[in-house]
C-alpha cells in the first residue's frame, strides 16, 4: 500500500512552505512589502551596482512576470529602485535599488530572519546546516535558481 500522502515530502514541504509564507508576510506587511517586492529587493541588493530587466528579476524572483512587474511599479513609487535604459539594449529597462531601497531591504530582511529563527529554533547547527544542505541540492535537483548562489 501507498505511503499516506500527507506523510509524503510534496504535501509536507507544502505545509511548511505556506506556514512560512504566511508568517513572513504578516512580518513583512507593516514595513509594507509583498514577498515578491522582498525578492525583487533582495536580488537587487546583492549586486547594487548592477541593473536587472523586469523579466530578470522574476526569473531569480521565481515569480511571474506580471508579478513582478506589479512588485516593480509599486517599489518605483515608493523611490525604493530606480528604472534606467540598458546601455546597449536600448529598449530594455535596468532595475536598480535605491539606497532607500537598500535600508529597507536591511529591516525586511532582519525582520525576515525573526520567521526563519523561530522556525528552526527547535534544530541544532549541524541539522540546521544540514537540512539548508539538502535544500539546496532539492533546488538545483528541479532547476531551481537559488538568490546569492552560482553553484550549489
Amino acid at each position: 500500500m501507498d505511503q499516506d500522502f500527507s506523510e509524503r515530502l510534496p504535501y509536507t514541504m507544502r505545509m511548511v512552505s505556506q506556514a512560512l509564507s504566511q508568517q513572513l508576510e504578516r512580518t513583512l506587511r507593516p514595513l509594507g512589502l509583498t514577498h515578491a517586492q522582498l525578492a525583487a529587493l533582495t536580488q537587487l541588493g546583492l549586486e547594487p551596482s548592477s541593473g536587472y530587466s523586469g523579466a530578470e528579476l522574476a526569473s531569480r524572483a521565481g515569480v511571474t512576470p506580471q508579478s513582478m512587474s506589479t512588485a516593480v511599479a509599486s517599489l518605483l513609487e515608493r523611490d525604493l529602485v530606480v528604472r534606467t535604459p540598458h546601455p546597449t539594449h536600448g529598449r530594455v529597462l535596468e532595475v536598480r535599488i535605491t539606497p532607500e531601497g537598500a535600508a529597507l531591504l536591511a529591516r525586511a530582511q532582519s525582520a525576515a530572519k525573526t520567521v526563519e529563527d523561530r522556525a528552526v529554533a527547535q534544530l541544532s547547527e549541524a541539522e540546521y546546516t544540514q537540512l539548508k544542505g539538502l535544500i539546496y541540492k532539492l533546488m538545483q535537483t528541479l532547476d531551481i535558481y537559488v538568490i546569492g548562489r552560482t553553484s550549489l
